[in-house]
Formats: structure tokens, sequence, C-alpha cells
């Protein structure tokens, strides 16, 4: 899996004569500069991720690791849960994320609790705080049982790894796919390795360690998991986020990977990048007068929604959501004269501005955020939305709204930049710090598997590139200050955007000036239709 890559010297010392590391390099349109790792369970190798790690790299670099003993990773004298973290600790980089799947995650979690400055997310897979349950806690394997499986490994581990596949599968809706699909695995487990491992998955308590990591964390459970109760989930602290899959058993990110890619990748954006609402809605309330005279992309691509109205049949009630100047306002009442309008904004001053501009009794204007609507259950027929959904911090409880009030059969159309969105200027300030300077954007297939959680059908999705030039930087960066689309990251910068950091981008950015002397600025454009 080693790929050519522009390697940071942290990532190359992880790299050089490493057995127990498995590198996926992340594309160019990479949104975070810390690695994820992910972390095995016991019984395999870093083989059970099977797709995921390739599909992570979409955001971030991205390592597996085999533990020692597993894989190609050599064995070591002592298996404790010190040695273990020592271990780890050898393998990781500064700073990164952790994913643990079952015994992993037990490890992930003892890491994060002793090394709280290396570890800026703690995902766990399928992970109980205590795997064999006792008096205090009983939300876990039975002992007789775990006494019982040990001692399979014992008088025949290949005997027992075949049970372990079905353990971990038994329960879940595609139980027979999994237990195929791990049976064809060629994971290796070094006897040694496998029988103190065992022993460490029987003696590690996290209850009261889990008291101590500080920092984001996320829970994924299985509904029908035979090792792992799903109600371990109850004994978790209130800061940390939990997500059961249902009809999951073992090993949900083989059995519903979209779902568990989607959770993941959420919330690793959410711990590393939040929207600042108050700042934005200033932003836009500030960039009112100006934004219909350079919002040039914006108004193309409004314009591009509404001529794929077509199969829209006479809706009576329609909300605009991020309707700004109430540009599109009008132009769907023009459309669909005989419906009720609504224009909903975040930003009351851009309401305001609307109001005055387009006075119409006809119209009414709604100033509330789409993550909480103030509009009745199934009330509207068409939401339309037009460069507005990328302001969510998590686009999840946007879509569900937007799907309570629908009616059944309406229609939802939308517009929003994608990832590749001014990458141009990204990597420009990429070469300049690593700070968060251009808000990051969902991709394509992030944008299905988020409509499919929230229930929608019929969902069509249509990626198109349009490139606006522009005559000096100053006048690109002039133009996304004055339709307010500059970057709200509410996390606090390491370096202040003062001249030299200014001059620097302006000289950075001549690799990219054209033969005719102008600068591009790319926008990746997701038109979108879904229905109820």
């Amino acid at each position: 899996m080693l790929a050519d890559h522009t390697i940071t010297p942290e990532c190359h010392n992880l790299l050089s004569d490493n057995k127990s590391l498995t590198f996926y390099p992340a594309g160019p349109m990479k949104l975070h500069s810390d690695p994820i790792i992910l972390v095995h369970g016991w019984g395999t190798d870093s083989e059970i991720w099977q797709s995921l790690p390739e599909k992570l790299s979409e955001y971030a670099d991205v390592y597996t690791i085999d533990l020692p003993g597993f894989g190609d990773s050599p064995a070591i004298e002592e298996y404790t849960e010190q040695s273990l973290n020592d271990w780890l600790h050898n393998q990781l980089p500064q700073t990164c994320y952790l994913i643990g799947l079952s015994l992993g995650g037990m490890l992930c979690r003892s890491f994060a609790a002793q090394y709280p400055h290396k570890v800026i997310g703690l995902i766990t897979i399928s992970t109980n705080l205590k795997f064999v349950a006792d008096s205090q806690y009983p939300s876990a394997m039975a002992s007789s049982d775990f006494e019982l499986f040990s001692a399979v490994w014992d008088q025949d581990p290949s005997a027992c790894l075949n049970r372990f596949s079905g353990l971990q599968a038994q329960g879940d809706q595609q139980q027979r796919q999994l237990i195929r699909q791990l049976r064809n695995m060629n994971s290796i487990v070094e006897s040694r390795a496998g029988r103190q491992m065992l022993n460490l998955l029987a003696s590690l308590d996290g209850t009261h360690q889990v008291k101590k990591i500080n920092c984001p964390s996320l829970a994924i459970f299985g509904e029908k998991d035979c090792l792992v109760p799903v109600n371990a989930a109850n004994h978790l602290p209130k800061s940390y986020e939990a997500v059961v899959v249902r009809d999951a058993a073992h090993l949900p990110h083989l059995s519903d990977q979209t779902q568990v890619l989607e959770k993941i990748s959420t919330f690793i954006n959410k711990s590393k990048y939040q929207l600042d609402k108050k700042r934005i809605a200033m932003s836009f309330g500030r960039a009112a007068p100006t934004y219909d005279s350079a919002a040039n992309i914006q108004k193309w691509s409004g314009n591009q929604l509404l001529d794929g109205l077509s199969t829209v049949q006479d809706p009576k009630s329609i909300a605009d959501l991020g309707c700004g100047t109430g540009t599109q306002v009008t132009l769907l009442k023009k459309k669909f004269p005989e419906a009720s309008l609504t224009g909903v904004d975040f930003s009351a001053q851009m309401l305001a501005y609307a109001k005055t501009n387009h006075v119409d009794s006809s119209l009414k204007w709604l100033c509330c955020d789409t993550e909480n609507l103030a509009l009745d259950d199934q009330s509207e027929d068409l939401i339309f939305s037009n460069f507005a959904l990328q302001w969510c911090n998590d686009i999840t409880p946007s879509l569900g709204e937007i799907y309570r009030v629908l009616n059944t059969g309406g229609q939802f159309h939308f517009a929003i930049p994608g990832p590749k969105t001014l990458w141009e200027l990204r990597q420009v300030w990429g070469q300049i710090d690593q700070d968060i300077h251009i808000n990051r954007f969902l991709s394509s297939g992030q944008w299905q598997t988020a409509l499919e959680i929230a229930g929608f059908t019929s969902i069509a999705l249509k990626n198109t590139t349009k490139i606006e030039y522009h005559n000096s930087v100053k006048d690109l960066l002039w133009n996304l200050k004055t339709v307010g689309a500059t970057n709200h990251n509410s996390g606090k910068s390491k370096h202040l955007t003062g001249k030299k950091h200014i001059k620097r981008l302006h000289q950075t950015y001549e690799q990219f000036k054209t033969r005719q002397g102008t600068f591009p600025a790319t926008w990746d454009i997701i038109f979108g239709r879904a229905v109820k």
C-alpha cells in the first residue's frame, strides 16, 4: 500500500522500516493534516478493516497498525496494558485521530487516557469498558463463556479463530456473507500473542480510565452484537457521542460501512472544524447590500436549479432555505404564482434587506437555522436551497428537518459547493501555514449517504465545475468577502492573517496565473434532487 506521496518528516519516521504500519495517503483534496490511525481487535490483523482505510483517506492520511504478534508485526516480550501503551507510543505520530475495534478500541482508550496530548479524537467500534462481566459491571460477556472460549484457543487456535468469525457475525443482517468474508481473510495471529492478548482482554478495565479522556470521543456499537452488548453504551460518560448501528453485529464497519463512514467523517469534521454561526450571520448581514453584485456563481447555480424544477408539479407551498437577498424567492414566485412562498435565512439583516427590496405581501420571511426549522411538519411541497447548506456544522440534523417539513412526495432541490471548490486557494494557503482558511465542503458521496440516512429516495446528484477568472488575487479575495463567504471557523488560528501572510498569499498564487494575466478560482458545484 505504500505509494509515492509528499511525506512530512514526522510521517517519514512512521514509515521507515516499520512493518507494523500500512499507509493510505490522502488525495490532493485532503481536509485534515492530522493522520487517522486504525487499530484492529483480537483474533485478526489490519485486514479486518477491508476498504475502510482507503475510504477514509479521502479526508486525511490513514495508517493501519498491526498489534505485536499480529500480521507482520513482531511479537513483544510481555503483553500488559502499560507495555502496549509504550509500544503504541513508539509507533504513533505526534498527534492523530485513533480508531480502535473491540480490543483495539480498549487499547486506544487506555492510550488516550495516558497520553492525552497525542490524541485529537477517539473513535471506538464495538468496544466495552470491560470485555468480561463481573458483579460491578454486568453489561459484558459472562466470565464462564469467556473461559470456555479461551480453553478452545489453548486446544486448537485455528478452530478458535473459526468460532470467533461466527461470533463476530452472529445476529448481523448479513451474517452469512460476513462469515464468508472473515474466513477468506488471511489474518496472521502468532499463538503466544493470541493467548497473551486474550489474558489482556479479560483484565482491561476502562470504567475509571474513561473519565480521564478529554478529547472528543465517538463510540459506535452494533445493535445485534453478541460479544459487546449494545447497552454498554449506557455506561459511557455523557461527553461521549454514542451511535448504534441497526441490525449490525460486532463488525458494523463491514456490514454497514456507508453509515459508519458517514459517522466517522462527520465526527472528525466536527472535532476539527466548527463554524461560528453567529459570525456567519453577521458577515452575510454586512454583505447584503453588495451581495447580488458579486454573487455571480451563486446567481448562475440558482438559475440552473430553477431550470431543473420541471419535475415539480404545481406545488402549493415552497420554502427557500438560505434565501439571502430574496432573489430566488421572487423567481420561484414567478415560476409558481399560485404557491405560498417562504424565504428562510439565519441572518436577520439579510432577511430585512430581502423584505425591503422585494415588496410583495404574498411572500413570507422566516429567520431560523436549518438545523431547527420553524416550519410545521409536512407543510412544504418543495424545498429549494442554493449555496446555503455548506454553512451547517453537521448536515444530519438539517436534512432531518428538511425531511420532516416536506409532504410525502415532496421534493428537495439544492446546490452546494463540493470539495474541489477553491482548491487553488486552499493549496496556496497550505504552502503558507496549517491553519484552516477555506471552509470544508462535503463530497457527493457524503451527501448521498446523509440523504439516504435521512430517509430520502430518488436521489440524483451531479457535479459541475465552474471557473471564475479574476484580474488579481486582491479581486478574488474581495469577491469572497463581498458575498460573505469568508472562513468562519470557531477554532483559534495559530497564525494571524496579517500583511506578511497576505503578501505571501499573493506571491504564491502567482503559480496559477493564466496567460491572459487572470487568476482562476474553481467552483465544484453539486446539484441535487431528492424525494420524500
